[in-house]
C-alpha cells in the first residue's frame, strides 16, 4: 500500500513539474518577443536596388531592360528616347508626378492597360519610399 501511494504522489509531482515548466517557458518566450525591436521600414533606395534596379538604372541616359528612371518626375511616359515603348505607353498622355507614380507602382497594367511592365506593390508605405526616392533621389 505504501508504494502504490509513493506512486500516486511521485507521478503528481511529475505532472506538476511540467505544468509548471511549460508556464515557465512560455513566460520566457513572451518576454524575448516582447524584446525585439521592430525593424525599421526599408528606405526608397534600398527597396529599388531590390526591386527596380536590375531593369532600370538612376542615371540620366542609362538604358538597361527599360528606361533611366531618373529625373522622371515632370515626364511624359513613354517618351524617353532610345527605349522601344509599348504601343499603350506610347500613347498614353500620363505625366510622371507622385501620384501617377503611386498608381503605377500599386498596378502598372490597371494604370496603364496593355503596358508591357507588369509590377503590382501592394504595401503603401513601401510605394511612399520608392515615389519619394524617384522624385528626390533620397
Amino acid at each position: 500500500m505504501q508504494t502504490a501511494t509513493l506512486y500516486r504522489y511521485r507521478w503528481k509531482f511529475i505532472r506538476i513539474g511540467l505544468i509548471l515548466g511549460f508556464f515557465a517557458i512560455a513566460k520566457i518566450s513572451q518576454s524575448h518577443a516582447q524584446s525585439v525591436p521592430p525593424s525599421a521600414p526599408p528606405t526608397g533606395a534600398r527597396l529599388f536596388t531590390q526591386q527596380c534596379a536590375a531593369c532600370h538604372s538612376m542615371k540620366p541616359c542609362e538604358i538597361r531592360v527599360g528606361p533611366s528612371l531618373a529625373g522622371i518626375v515632370g515626364k511624359t511616359a513613354g517618351k524617353q528616347p532610345g527605349f522601344g515603348y509599348s504601343p499603350a505607353l506610347k500613347r498614353s498622355p500620363m505625366k510622371w508626378n507622385a501620384v501617377n507614380l503611386d498608381r503605377w507602382l500599386a498596378d502598372s497594367n490597371a494604370a496603364v492597360p496593355g503596358s508591357v511592365m507588369n509590377y503590382r506593390q501592394a504595401d503603401a508605405t513601401k510605394r511612399q519610399a520608392l515615389v519619394t526616392y524617384l522624385t528626390t533621389g533620397k
